[in-house]
């Protein structure tokens, strides 16, 4: 009985400290919008390699994801765009077409190593 009254007590007093009602709250507080959910850069990057080339949607997330931080390593290790693109080519043996290495390199320098886009755009220029 008396976990029964101190539970009454309880509500009372919580409904006491507002001069609104539930009802009042409910009716005139407008609904908040759910925030945004947030897409990481990885999923940015795959976002691009997919909509850029069809031969990215045939490879594994986690090679693409190797492939486009092996270039901006590359990028951190000095490699001039050039080299970067050389290095492409020869390991790809015809395997890989150009539009996958483009949309690798501008998928990686725009989502997991932005602070190469400058670099990179000087030597398109």
């Amino acid at each position: 009985m008396k976990k029964i009254i101190l539970s009454a007590l309880v509500v009372l007093s919580l409904s006491a400290c507002g001069k609104e009602t539930v009802r009042e709250v409910l009716v005139t507080t407008p609904p908040t919008e759910a925030p945004a959910v947030e897409v990481n850069k990885y999923d940015q990057y795959l976002e691009v390699l997919y909509n850029e080339s069809a031969q990215a949607r045939s490879w594994d997330e986690a090679d693409l994801l190797e492939f486009g931080t092996v270039v901006c390593e590359s990028f951190d290790n000095g490699a001039t765009l050039d080299t970067v693109l050389t290095t492409m080519s020869n390991y790809s043996s015809g395997k890989y077409d150009d539009e996958l290495f483009a949309a690798v390199i501008a998928a990686a320098v725009m989502h997991l190593c932005p602070e190469w886009q400058a670099y990179v755009s000087a030597q398109l220029s």
